[in-house]
């Protein structure tokens, strides 16, 4: 099959399609427009008779057309799934990509997969990066005049970590759920592997009304929801569009005793686990509550019933008083669980574990359809990051408390930190040489993989950190070497010098410091000179806007990460605001965030968080690292 931009292709796509195998044909067709342009593509059934030059989307089971090439047999027995994918040549003029689909909740992941990996694996695409829609930059496209592909064969039988999550939260309503990058987001998240978004209660409702879910749907990203508002979205005490009734009047004893007798009232989101943990009767109204919740939305099959935020007594009430609050928790989640497997076996209950709920209790037994997600945040704070063989977190306390809470036959995976913690500035953190070590041990361990904090306003801060996160928990033979050869071509003919200041960086942070500290200590111990230097040469070598917005970019987060640092002090120290109030003598920190922050001061911005709100003391005149081209 030699592409062109003068030949004729078909794509072929299942008698009835589901939304998944529709996408991966649309985008199959924009990128190929784009590396060949003039290229004609047409998209038809299996059961249209076609000739000439075909691809073939969807497994012998889905497409009739890949079944006359693969038995139904052969395929499973090379790709069983779950998301696992097959991208074949045939004959010479026809390829077939194509997923394994036995598990419905696999929505045709594999072939959306397959798709992306043509894209980048044969074709020399990078699906790296997005930002703002009117400048040039994100990802790196080729254009080509022609290309043959010839005797491709490329099979990953299943992912490795099944569970890949991006846990996202709009710093709490701080930023419009109806983002402009949270579109392009959603791509991203689809295009590097991750294949579940957790929302809280009310970023998932307002994404509803924007079709934001339907088109994370069409992307075969499944949602997880609940988070901090959980509680009162299933026991509302005053009641919501879903349950009227005002559970805090009808049945205050619902809700923990305190100690002065009376029965908490439960406003926003504070107020650590709120509830009378064996009360029989609410048990049954929580069950009862998610399951006519899920079958109402039916792109959630799990349910974050998390605790509140903060810290606070438990209930005093005699039957919860004699145990302690994570064993009142863990025993009220567990039993819910039950209840709801009993009508939705497919639907998980998400159970968050950190801070002072953290320890695993002795001899605790949880229903099989509990999800423990274990912070790697315990009460004696953040695990350290950054060493290469994995040793911030494998074979640590952390593990060992995962592992105890996997003993109560609950499904489990970590809950994880991967642009830092807010109260980290979202200052640079590197942390990608340590995932593959940390993500093969997962594996080994039947552990279903990790979660991540990260937010379509803030992409850029930790970009490869995100990009390693996704790829290489589907697929842990990826060092972080491989990644930087499919993430740097987004940086043109600058690429080696990003590669080099990429690797120096991950270098330096070697488990020094924990999460919450790590990025600081590595801006005032690293000499940046010679990262100037390099950036230089990256941007006099890039040859086109696209790439040297994207070096400009990449140079932002660590001007910014620096200049930040250089006024601020151990968190430890300070309290934590969303807004820094940073010394500015410049003005430079201020024209950054005023102009290409996405959090908080522009909509959509670039992608890169500038968290600061500062009261210059000149003009900052900008130059050329900050005059960005437009497409």
């Amino acid at each position: 099959m030699k592409l062109s931009t003068h030949c004729a292709l078909t794509i072929v796509l299942p008698q009835n399609p589901t939304p998944r195998e529709e996408f991966a044909c649309d985008e199959l067709t924009k990128y190929l427009t784009r590396i060949f342009a003039g290229i004609h593509i047409a998209a038809v059934r299996d059961t249209d008779p076609v000739t000439g030059y075909r691809v073939l989307l969807g497994n012998p089971e889905r497409n009739r057309q890949t079944a006359s090439y693969i038995t139904s047999e052969e395929f499973e027995r090379l790709v069983p799934g779950p998301e696992g994918m097959l991208i074949q040549s045939f004959e010479g003029d026809v390829l077939i990509c194509a997923g394994s689909s036995k598990d419905p909740n696999e929505c045709e992941r594999g072939t959306i997969y397959a798709v992306y990996e043509l894209l980048e694996r044969f074709l020399g695409c990078s699906l790296a990066a997005f930002t703002n829609s009117d400048y040039a930059g994100g990802e790196y496209v080729p254009s080509l005049d022609a290309l043959e592909l010839k005797d491709i064969s490329y099979v990953k039988p299943c992912a490795d970590n099944p569970y890949r999550t991006a846990i996202v939260q709009y710093s709490h309503a701080d930023v419009s759920h109806s983002h402009q990058l949270t579109l392009p987001f959603f791509d991203w998240l689809c295009k590097n592997r991750y294949n579940r978004i957790m929302l809280w209660v009310s970023t998932y409702e307002a994404h509803k009304k924007t079709g934001l879910v339907q088109e994370a749907e069409r992307r075969g990203l499944r949602f997880t929801v609940g988070h901090h508002e959980a509680s009162d979205l299933f026991i509302p005490p005053f009641g919501n569009e879903y349950f009227p009734e005002h559970y805090y009047e009808t049945h205050p004893e619902y809700y923990r005793l305190t100690e002065d007798g009376e029965r908490f009232k439960s406003e926003g989101i504070w107020g650590a686990w709120i509830f009378c943990s064996r009360n029989q009767e609410l048990i049954r109204q929580m069950a009862k509550n998610i399951c006519h919740w899920i079958e109402l939305n039916p792109a959630v099959d799990c349910i974050s019933l998390w605790q509140k935020d903060g810290h606070a007594p438990q209930c005093t009430c005699p039957d919860c008083a004699a145990y302690t609050i994570t064993e009142n928790y863990a025993y009220f989640l567990s039993e819910v669980a039950e209840l709801v497997r009993q009508q939705h076996p497919e639907v998980l209950i998400d159970m968050l574990v950190y801070s002072r709920m953290w320890d695993c209790p002795r001899n605790l037994k949880l229903a099989s359809n509990i999800l423990v997600e274990v912070a790697t945040w315990y009460r004696g704070g953040l695990r350290s990051v950054g060493k290469r063989d994995g040793s911030c977190l494998n074979n640590t306390l952390y593990e060992d408390n995962l592992l105890q809470w996997k003993q109560t036959g609950a499904a489990v995976a970590y809950y994880e930190y991967y642009m830092g913690v807010y109260p980290a500035r979202n200052r640079y953190m590197p942390a990608a040489d340590e995932q593959q070590s940390i993500f093969r041990r997962t594996a080994e361990l039947g552990i279903l993989g990790s979660g991540t904090q990260i937010e379509c306003f803030n992409i850029w801060n930790n970009l490869f950190n995100f990009y390693c996160f996704g790829r290489t928990a589907y697929d842990t033979s990826l060092s972080m070497q491989d990644n930087l050869r499919t993430f740097t071509p987004i940086f043109g003919k600058g690429k080696d010098q990003i590669a080099e200041i990429i690797q120096f960086l991950e270098d330096a942070m070697d488990g020094q410091e924990s999460i919450m500290n790590a990025s600081l200590h590595l801006m005032k111990h690293t000499d940046m000179t010679p990262i100037d230097a390099k950036f230089e040469e990256a941007l006099m070598l890039a040859d086109t806007p696209a790439s040297r917005n994207n070096i400009r970019l990449l140079r932002m987060v660590l001007r910014y990460s620096k200049l930040e640092a250089e006024n601020t002090v151990l968190f430890e120290d300070k309290d934590f605001v969303n807004l820094e109030p940073c010394p500015d003598v410049t003005g430079e920190l201020t024209y950054m965030s005023k102009n290409f922050d996405s959090f908080y001061w522009n909509d959509p911005g670039f992608g890169i968080m500038i968290p600061v709100d500062c009261k210059p003391d000149a003009q900052f005149e900008p130059d050329h690292w900050y005059q960005f081209e437009t497409l």
